[in-house]
């Protein structure tokens, strides 16, 4: 079913012997997605400051920040510009 709207065989996880095992990542794949990550919880830690830098509320930075967790789950799946332009925004956040 999910191949058929466009997702990539097996998503970023497969089952082998009842168990899922994630796919290998590349060492790019991994740092950008620790980077995302890291953002993400910058935003949980510290959400004052998160709406200093212009999140209109906490709501909204509870929600951006599990949009960042999903973001870095699927991030070798993204489109290569988008791509770059989450993890420069990610990297820019954090300073």
């Amino acid at each position: 079913m999910l191949d058929a709207l466009g997702f990539p065989p097996g998503g970023p996880a497969r089952r082998h012997e009842g168990k899922t095992v994630l796919h290998e990542l590349r060492i790019t794949d991994r740092a950008d997605a620790a980077t995302v990550r890291r953002t993400a919880t910058w935003l949980r830690d510290e959400p004052a400051r998160a709406r200093r830098a212009g999140v209109a509320c906490d709501e909204d930075v509870a929600a951006l920040a599990v949009l960042l967790d999903l973001i870095a789950t699927e991030l070798p799946h993204l489109d290569a510009a988008v791509r770059r332009e989450v993890v420069e925004v990610c990297r820019a956040a954090l300073g």
